[in-house]
């Protein structure tokens, strides 16, 4: 299963919310996965109001991820 922790450089691992391009590139999954997970399968995430851009806690992510098995 997929870990943020083990993608994370150590100086970054304060940062608790993280962008969708992080979430791309620290998980390695595209654009397109993100938004399915998280309009189908219940991915935390927050919209920005007034705005297109998705925000995500890193922990909260990282919970999802693992009741996911």
């Amino acid at each position: 299963m997929f870990s943020l922790t083990e993608h994370i450089k150590e100086t970054d691992r304060d940062i608790s919310v993280i962008s969708r391009k992080q979430m791309m590139k620290e998980l390695n999954i595209s654009s397109s996965t993100i938004y399915r997970w998280a309009k189908y399968n219940g991915l935390p995430h927050y919209k920005v109001k007034n705005s297109n851009k998705v925000l995500f806690n890193r922990d909260k992510v990282q919970d999802w991820l693992e009741n996911q098995k």
